[in-house]
């Protein structure tokens, strides 16, 4: 067959479906409302997906390839279905080729010489929690004789399940004892992949929880949120001693990501739409800092704090990265801010929890501020970089928007 022969029947095919889905608009439109539910997760969770995207790849076309974008776009469109889906094996297909199109960009893309270290440990994080995830999701539809998530009766079923299938989403989350794929694979990935691992694929894990052991986890886990503050704040401590810039900010997320996993467990299944728009926040920011650090990585070839204040060079590029780094803090008034005080009110009733929230707070602002000072201290000069300029200013100016005025939306 010749390559227009092809070109057309292909054609035909697309119109034959597009016919036969008008003709069967009825029966499919009923199928697909039962296959996918669409609440605030899926809506905040998916506003997240598209920001990301829409700024990482239409803006910086010129900085990653075709090919590149097409398994980006693959990996966030996988995450937008599994975000929405209610039956149980679509949602285990769509969660796990969300992460693979990511996987193999860090083989492919990755300049940097530990690459393969740290696809190993994804892909082993990845392969061997796939399996058992499948089989759980298959006996718990066969014991709810459904296959429908919405309607799985969790109170008559055993807790000992829902507690393996929460460890096995700890580990995308991730939560320890899962967390040291994080910060190795953060600093052999590309920036727009770290962007979009930090963004939105640390957030299927909490889906996963959500949507899975919502009606069965609760004070049975408490000890477990107790050693994850606790090593929450030693992120914190071991962040404030790290000079690359990409393991620096991974090591902040795996302390950042603690806050919705004590809402889901501490404060209540009614502050639901709160945990994920703190999700929003959060994804929107590690995007912010992980642009910014892609910008100054390409000025000055290296991700040392230290060595990428000599890329500062105009007063916009102060104000840019001060704006980044204060969205690190839940400085008023980002997404993150509004929903952290909800959750410490919440969880003022729990004396340890308010030991948490104050080491919690006080080391998660001292440390991005530390760090915006010695940037704008004694900066040699003030000359603006128009090629830095015109590839990324809107691009991170976006997210700053995003990051401190979408709460207005909501």
């Amino acid at each position: 067959m010749s390559v227009w022969g092809l070109y057309s029947f292909c054609w035909g095919l697309v119109l034959f479906f597009i016919l036969s889905g008008l003709y069967l608009y009825p029966s499919i439109s009923g199928i697909v409302v039962s296959l996918f539910m669409f609440d605030q997760l899926s809506l905040f969770l998916g506003l997240l997906v598209f920001f990301l995207g829409a700024c990482a790849i239409v803006f910086n076309t010129s900085e990653i390839s075709y090919e590149t974008g097409g398994y980006l776009l693959l990996s966030m469109g996988f995450s937008v279905l599994c975000f929405s889906a209610n039956h149980a094996i679509l949602f285990w297909c769509f969660y796990e080729l969300s992460m693979l199109p990511l996987l193999y960009l860090i083989f492919r893309d990755s300049p940097y010489s530990e690459r393969f270290l740290a696809g190993w440990y994804f892909s082993g994080y990845l392969l061997l929690t796939s399996l058992p995830l499948l089989l759980v999701l298959i006996y718990l539809s066969f014991l709810n004789s459904s296959y429908l998530i919405s309607i799985w009766y969790h109170h008559y079923l055993s807790s000992w399940i829902y507690c393996v299938l929460a460890f096995i989403f700890f580990t995308k989350v991730p939560l320890c004892p899962f967390h040291t794929w994080l910060p190795i694979v953060h600093a052999e990935a590309t920036s727009i992949v770290s962007t979009f691992l930090s963004g939105y694929i640390m957030k299927l894990g909490l889906v996963g929880v959500f949507r899975f052991c919502a009606y069965s986890l609760n004070n049975s886990f408490l000890y477990y949120l107790m050693l994850c503050c606790i090593l929450g704040i030693c992120f914190l401590v071991a962040a404030s001693g790290e000079l690359d810039g990409k393991r620096w900010l991974a090591l902040l997320s795996l302390s950042h990501i603690i806050v919705p996993f004590m809402g889901l467990f501490i404060c209540g299944w009614g502050t639901d739409s709160l945990i994920f728009l703190f999700s929003l926040g959060h994804g929107l920011g590690a995007g912010l800092v992980f642009g910014l650090l892609w910008q100054y990585y390409g000025v000055t070839n290296t991700r040392n704090w230290v060595l990428l204040k000599s890329g500062v060079g105009s007063t916009i590029s102060l104000g840019i990265m001060s704006f980044s780094l204060l969205s690190l803090c839940s400085f008023p008034p980002t997404i993150q801010f509004f929903s952290e005080v909800y959750l410490v009110s919440a969880s003022s009733h729990v004396s340890s929890l308010l030991v948490f929230w104050v080491c919690y707070l006080f080391l998660g602002g001292v440390i991005p501020l530390l760090l915006c000072g010695h940037t704008l201290l004694r900066v040699e000069s003030y000359e603006a970089d128009a090629s830095v300029l015109f590839n990324f200013s809107v691009y991170l100016m976006l997210y700053i928007i995003w990051c401190y005025l979408i709460i207005i939306v909501f």
